[in-house]
C-alpha cells in the first residue's frame, strides 16, 4: 500500500466548520511541529450545533463544531489564512471560498437541524463556510469535496465562475446526497451528464443509494471512496 509522509504537508484546507472534518487539526500540527498555512473561511469557528431528539423524547442542541479555539491552534503552529473570496494556493491549485448558493440546488430540507448559535439564540446554520478545492491538470478539472452541503451543482458552478470549467472533470468527496429523494439525485445525475465525467468517487455523506445510481449511470468511472483511497492522474 502506497504511503505517504505526512511531514510533506504544505498547507492543509479546512471545509467547514464541523468536527468531523476539524477534529484531527490540533492531533496534525502537534506532530508536523512547525507553521503551517490553513487555508478556511472566516466562519470556521461559528458555533455550531445539531438539534435531535433524546431517549427521553427531549430536544437537544448537540456542539458540533470545531473543537479547539483559535488561539489553541495558533499555538500550535496554525497561521490561518480566512477568505470569503476565492484563494489561489499554488499554480494549479484553488481554494473556492464562499459558494454562492442557488436554492433550487440546494435541497435543504435536510439541514433544518444544523444550527449555528447567535447572541444566545439557536438559528438555522446557512454553511457560508462550506468550501471545496479546484484542482487543474491539464484538460482536468478536479473538485475535491467535504461534504458539499452547498450543493455540488453550485460548487461546479463555482468553478465556472472561475473560468476553470471547460475541461474533463473528475469529483471527489463527499456530495451530501445520503437524505435525498430520488427526484433529487436523478437531476443530479442529468447535470453530471452535461460535462464529460472522467472520474467519480463519492464519499462520507454520499449515500449508499446515491452511490448505486451514480454507478449505474457511470459505470467505471464512478469509484466508491473510502479510507486510504489513492486516486492518481497521469498527466
Amino acid at each position: 500500500m502506497q504511503k505517504f509522509d505526512l511531514k510533506q504537508i504544505t498547507g492543509i484546507v479546512l471545509s467547514h466548520g464541523h468536527y468531523d472534518h476539524t477534529g484531527g487539526q490540533l492531533s496534525l500540527l502537534q506532530y508536523l511541529d512547525r507553521e503551517i498555512k490553513i487555508y478556511a473561511h472566516p466562519l470556521i469557528f461559528q458555533e455550531k450545533f445539531s438539534r435531535y431528539k433524546d431517549f427521553n423524547n427531549t430536544i437537544t442542541n448537540r456542539y458540533i463544531g470545531i473543537p479547539e479555539t483559535i488561539q489553541t491552534y495558533e499555538k500550535n503552529g496554525a497561521k490561518f489564512l480566512l477568505s470569503k473570496e476565492p484563494v489561489r494556493i499554488s499554480e494549479n491549485m484553488y481554494f473556492s471560498g464562499q459558494i454562492d448558493k442557488d436554492d433550487k440546488n440546494v435541497n435543504d430540507n435536510t439541514e433544518d437541524s444544523l444550527l449555528v448559535k447567535e447572541n444566545n439564540d439557536f438559528i438555522k446554520d446557512p454553511l457560508y463556510d462550506d468550501a471545496s478545492i479546484f484542482v487543474t491538470l491539464p484538460g482536468l478539472l478536479i473538485v475535491v469535496t467535504g461534504c458539499a452541503h452547498s450543493g455540488i451543482l453550485n460548487i461546479l458552478n463555482k468553478a465556472k465562475d472561475l473560468k476553470l470549467d471547460g475541461r474533463d472533470l473528475a469529483i471527489i468527496g463527499g456530495l451530501h446526497l445520503a437524505a435525498k429523494d430520488d427526484a433529487y439525485i436523478d437531476n443530479i445525475i442529468r447535470e453530471f451528464k452535461k460535462y464529460n465525467i472522467r472520474l467519480l468517487v463519492p464519499a462520507h455523506c454520499s449515500g449508499i443509494n446515491a452511490f448505486v445510481s451514480l454507478k449505474n449511470s457511470f459505470g467505471d468511472k464512478c469509484v466508491f471512496g473510502s479510507v486510504r483511497k489513492v486516486v492518481e492522474f497521469l498527466e
